[in-house]
């Protein structure tokens, strides 16, 4: 069984900034210019995303969708506000006949957060964004940030907000 420390190191993981570890795989060849972003874009990007127990990735919104497919190791919970407020919760995992999925789609303008919940554990994942991922298009929430807007989620943003 491969564990957290050997992805982190033959896949050559670094720390992200929402929180656990990545590293960019792909991109495509060329860009265009995308208007939602006021500017030109790869039009995708990929990257390996492994999370743990102790280290969530924090509320963040991007305004492009994001593909997230489930790879090894415990289920990752994402938790979703979308653009109305309403809150929705998915689980990727290899378990698809307790509902875990092995995909999902993070639509655009949704803030996001996920988790590993079993203790002691990881799950890694890849997630494509379309167009490409770009730190302009990135935006990361405070809890008081958060808590203005969705008091009714505290106890969820007391634990994923930054």
């Amino acid at each position: 069984m491969t564990t957290k420390a050997v992805y982190i190191k033959q896949l050559g993981l670094l720390p992200h900034p929402e929180g656990g570890w990545y590293k960019q795989l792909y991109h495509s060849e060329d860009t265009f210019f995308a208007p939602e972003s006021n500017g030109d874009r790869y039009r995708y990007t990929s990257i390996l995303f492994l999370l743990d127990s102790t280290h969530p990735s924090h509320f963040h919104r991007l305004n492009h969708d994001e593909l997230w497919y489930f790879h090894d190791g415990s289920p990752v919970t994402i938790h979703c506000i979308d653009v109305n407020g309403n809150y929705q919760t998915v689980r990727l995992g290899k378990n698809i006949l307790a509902g875990e999925r092995l995909q999902f789609r993070v639509t655009k303008k949704t803030i996001f957060a996920s988790e590993v919940t079993d203790s002691n554990s990881f799950g890694l994942v890849s997630c494509m964004v379309s167009p490409g991922f770009d730190y302009h298009d990135f935006e990361l929430f405070t809890k008081a940030e958060l808590l203005a807007d969705y008091p009714s989620y505290t106890e969820l943003i007391d634990r994923l907000g930054s």
